[in-house]
């Protein structure tokens, strides 16, 4: 459905969970304390189930839940943010009577930094290293980074651009057709909310919540055609 999908929810792929802790192989035999039932020798370490502590050649190793969340506070990220992505790819919603075509041409949509840091993260999952399972969330950092400004900034466009077009296209409507076009905003912007307080997923929980947002700053700009496009753009809208 060209640029935006036209209301049809885009599933981007899912954002895989956070590595496992894992555990090192002890090169010390075993044989004798698994006949006998006895203690094992000092230096080997004690299995554990996922999210428990780990004994590692006598020293303790964190929790894995408390290593990613150490990770992501050293790092000024989420491992949720980082992978998803595709998710924040996704276009903002154009308005059912208006072409793709009707954008200007010169708003980038940000395919050039999108696949770089997806290459980063395919690169550092296909190599990931047992001992840094978090390296990813540093290096993939500043593609991240990059990607996440060119999409705030190409958003901003594409949501200026809409309400231009929009504000020419309400004006050639008859009064009858302007209370049916308010109304089918209307009634999408409590779809997305609605949507939106139905899911589990964080990252799509926010995204509905943008759309929704952006049908409220469409609403706003139609009410109040003598405010400046820019100024509305940027205003924060309750939704």
């Amino acid at each position: 459905q060209g640029l935006c999908g036209r209301l049809i929810f885009q599933v981007a792929a899912p954002i895989p969970s956070p590595p496992r802790a894992r555990q090192r192989r002890h090169a010390a035999r075993r044989t004798g304390a698994r006949k006998g039932g006895g203690m094992a020798d000092d230096g080997e370490r004690e299995t554990s189930t996922k999210g428990a502590t780990v004994r590692v050649w006598g020293k303790q190793q964190e929790p894995e839940k408390s290593r990613l969340a150490s990770a992501e506070k050293r790092y000024g990220l989420t491992w949720q943010e980082l992978h998803a992505y595709k998710d924040r790819m996704l276009f903002p919603q154009l308005p059912t009577v208006m072409g793709v075509e009707e954008l200007p041409k010169d708003i980038s949509l940000c395919n050039t930094v999108f696949r770089g840091l997806d290459r980063c993260l395919t690169q550092m999952t296909l190599n990931e290293n047992p001992n840094q399972p978090y390296a990813r969330m540093q290096i993939c950092k500043p593609h991240w980074l990059r990607f996440v400004k060119c999409v705030k900034r190409r958003d901003e466009l594409i949501m200026r651009s809409v309400k231009g077009w929009e504000r020419r296209y309400y004006t050639t409507l008859d009064d009858p057709s302007r209370t049916e076009y308010m109304d089918d905003i209307d009634t999408k912007m409590r779809y997305f909310l609605y949507a939106a307080s139905h899911t589990n997923d964080g990252q799509r929980k926010s995204r509905l919540e943008l759309n929704a947002q952006h049908c409220a700053l469409r609403q706003a700009s139609l009410l109040n055609p003598r405010q400046p496009i820019e100024e509305s753009s940027s205003g924060s809208v309750q939704v």
